[in-house]
């Protein structure tokens, strides 16, 4: 590329405040002083403190002009009077920390959707109303097809008010970092930002992915349960121009994954801020999520349905107002962006870990992020796979996307423009930043592996102490916030995507859905085997098994895509949508179930050979379709509570073995205690359920061979339990227990959901 189409980026504090384009026989001196071509006003900036010069029979030349502070070319200070080459994506820091940030970039990879646009307060001397949008026709048209042809509205209300619509965009509109629904009234200094663009009243638009992608001002994490003294993040300032490609290595437990979740918004920092493209990511959260993207080290994705289904879902559930062909047509281009069009319509379960790992990417890509952070993903990767997912990387950052990502393999850092190294010495301490093909010189090793023996263990002191970190830093206040998520997407909408996407998961996964289905009839054959008449064993069973199928279908459901959870909640995801769309599927599910066992007990004992008929089948399936039902709420909440499928596994039988032992009918409640205890049990209530509905049973008294099935169990219950209620054994009672253990179980699984929240 000729050095002419380059230009030169010039940061203060976060913000561009130049840009300079190379052009033949380039000469630019940069200082604090006046009669220099960029004039820098810092105290740590000499008068004339460095040259950059370019001629079309020489490289482009950055000399340091013996400045006091000194210059540094990708982390490493320059020698005074000394040329040295400058290249496409190389960072200059004048001063060191307190100093000036130049970023060399390329004229034909920055924005040219916006030059020679007109101020917006200019458009209003004409007429009332302007149009924002990229279709030739609009007042203010930005030629990016992110914005949509007709994207919002601005009217002129009085000389300080305007009022502001969103027409329907794909993307959004948002207003000082929130999302805008319907119409709004804003003043002359409301931020207005449409994609990738802020607008303002009284200014031009601007391109954000012109600021720096990031820039972490004095951060620091502290959780809750270290002990006191110990961080996970020791302060730190971090700057990362855009479509730059970054890496962050370091020991195991050197505070890598903890950095980039403080710098995405997963897990924000407890001091310090962190800026992305020059704006709050804590007061501006409900837009800039929409221009992160982000994979954690476990899978994004659900096995079951296929790669095209699930890119589908994401688009549905992430992005407004946005049909069927459209989404078709983006799930297309990123595919073949990302080399894996050939497994469209493959299951997720059925590709490699490489591809899992595309996949996961192109549901990030589908609302085009400015941001890209990876955590880990060559890590499960063979090597001809990491070369051709790192160009890739490489691709999507010239296209314009900034990609930091988390490794532990030294090879990925030959496609890396920078390299972040973590030492192993109390946690999150840096002890290089800069240029990845300088930290072999900086560290005085052959190889990236002999450089995680320096940094390990009490060789990282010197390190540590060694390290001087040459990007920018504001002067800032250190604060604690809480990030908070916001939608604005329909519930309602959101709750059918989520549905109908679990929907096909539940039926694509064939084989463990048919054993799920499976276990009724197998249950209630084994019931008319074991069973010659209708007796409380055969109500005892009903119940036992609705709260088995409820609480077994869901007790997976949730610890089982937490990663998918998680990122979902992060990027826009409500609760109740969520657990309702879980509740609907399950339940459906259930009154499946529910069918088919008692269709079984009523064909098999409804013969006349026997003395009591299975009575009133219709009520004993509703009765026993809503206690599965209600049983799936206990599923989901030990599925919320734990983190591992195997820990709710070890957990479900020592929750459901009370439900038979103080369901009244293995043996008599002989206390007070033991008695309020099973009140708590789905069994206690769903047993006492059928009785009402069953009426007569038989016994094993030869005297008496039939008996009213509520007044046999109210014998096993204590005698407090018609003290406590006045209307012990009725149906109605028993649905209101239930009910009030569904609503307590329901607050509890919201509460839960909720503390899993980024904080």
């Amino acid at each position: 590329m000729k050095k002419e189409s380059f230009k030169l980026f010039f940061y203060k504090d976060s913000q561009l405040f130049k840009k300079v384009v190379i052009a033949e026989n380039f000469s630019l001196m940069v200082g604090s002083n006046s009669i220099c071509d960029v004039m820098v006003s810092n105290k740590r900036v000499s008068r004339n403190h460095c040259q950059v010069i370019y001629s079309n029979s020489d490289d482009l030349k950055l000399i340091d002009l013996e400045s006091t502070n000194g210059t540094f070319l990708n982390g490493i200070k320059l020698e005074p009077g000394i040329p040295y080459n400058l290249n496409l994506k190389d960072q200059v820091q004048l001063a060191g920390v307190s100093g000036i940030l130049i970023s060399i970039g390329s004229e034909n990879t920055q924005s040219r959707d916006l030059e020679n646009q007109k101020n917006i307060l200019e458009l209003f001397k004409n007429k009332d109303l302007i149009i924002v949008g990229r279709d030739s026709t609009c007042d203010l048209r930005i030629n990016d097809t992110r914005i949509s042809r007709k994207h919002a509205s601005i009217k002129k209300l009085s000389d300080d008010k305007f009022l502001i619509k969103d027409l329907g965009s794909l993307n959004g509109v948002y207003i000082n970092g929130s999302k805008l629904s319907g119409t709004k009234t804003i003043s002359k200094n409301d931020n207005i930002f449409i994609s990738k663009y802020l607008l303002k009243i009284d200014g031009k638009a601007k391109d954000l992915s012109d600021e720096l992608a990031i820039s972490a001002i004095g951060i620091e994490k502290i959780y809750p349960n270290q002990k006191k003294g110990k961080k996970a993040l020791h302060k730190m300032d971090i700057s990362v121009p855009s479509r730059s490609l970054l890496a962050i290595m370091g020991p195991s437990g050197c505070g890598k994954s903890t950095l980039l979740k403080s710098l995405n918004g997963e897990s924000p920092p407890t001091k310090g801020r962190v800026l992305i493209f020059n704006q709050d990511l804590i007061t501006n959260y409900e837009y800039l999520k929409t221009q992160i993207g982000y994979v954690p080290q476990d899978d994004i994705v659900h096995k079951q349905l296929t790669v095209e289904q699930s890119l589908f879902f994401a688009a549905k559930l992430r992005i407004a107002n946005i049909s069927k062909a459209d989404i078709k047509v983006k799930i297309d281009q990123i595919l073949s962006e990302l080399n894996i069009s050939h497994i469209k319509k493959n299951l997720i379960s059925d590709i490699s870990g490489g591809q899992r790992k595309r996949v996961s990417i192109a549901i990030e890509l589908l609302t085009d992020p400015m941001l890209l952070f990876l955590d880990e993903p060559t890590s499960p990767l063979d090597p001809q796979t990491i070369e051709d997912f790192l160009n890739i990387l490489k691709k999507l950052s010239e296209n314009g996307t900034t990609v930091i990502m988390v490794t532990h393999k030294p090879e990925d850092l030959d496609y890396m423009d920078e390299v972040i190294f973590m030492a192993d010495n109390n946690g999150g301490k840096i002890v290089y930043y800069g240029d990845s093909t300088q930290y072999k010189n900086y560290f005085n090793v052959n190889n990236a592996v002999s450089v995680f023996s320096q940094i390990s263990g009490d060789n990282s002191k010197k390190w540590v102490e060694k390290y001087s970190n040459p990007r920018p830093l504001s002067t800032t206040q250190d604060r604690e916030k809480v990030l908070i998520n916001k939608s604005n997407q329909s519930p309602i909408e959101q709750f059918f995507w989520l549905t109908y996407r679990y929907f096909k998961i539940k039926t694509n996964d064939k084989v463990n859905t048919s054993i799920m289905l499976l276990q009724a009839p197998i249950i209630a054959l084994l019931a008319c085997l074991v069973f010659k008449e209708v007796t409380l064993s055969v109500l005892f069973i009903m119940a036992v098994s609705a709260v088995w199928f409820g609480s077994t279908n869901a007790a997976r459901e949730i610890v089982g895509e937490l990663p998918i959870y998680s990122r979902e909640r992060m990027y826009n995801l409500k609760l109740i949508p969520y657990i309702f769309s879980k509740i609907t599927v399950l339940s459906l599910f259930s009154i499946i179930q529910s069918f088919v066992f008692i269709y079984i007990l009523y064909f098999y004992y409804s013969d006349s050979n026997f003395d009591i008929y299975f009575n009133n089948p219709f009520s004993a399936f509703i009765w026993m379709s809503f206690l599965t039902i209600s049983s799936t709420f206990l599923g989901l909440l030990l599925s919320a509570i734990f983190d591992t499928s195997e820990k709710v596994l070890a957990v479900v039988p020592i929750v459901l073995i009370p439900q038979i032992m103080l369901a009244g009918l293995v043996a008599k409640i002989g206390s007070t205690t033991v008695e309020f205890v099973s009140y708590m049990t789905f069994t206690r209530w769903g047993i006492e359920g059928f009785g009402n509905i069953q009426g007569d049973i038989v016994t094993d008294n030869p005297l008496n061979k039939t008996a009213d099935a509520v007044e046999f169990l109210k014998n096993n219950f204590h005698e407090s339990y018609s003290d406590h209620f006045n209307s012990s054994g009725t149906l109605s009672l028993d649905f209101i227990a239930i009910f009030c253990l569904v609503s307590i179980m329901f607050i509890s699984l919201y509460l839960i959901l909720k503390s899993k929240d980024s904080i």
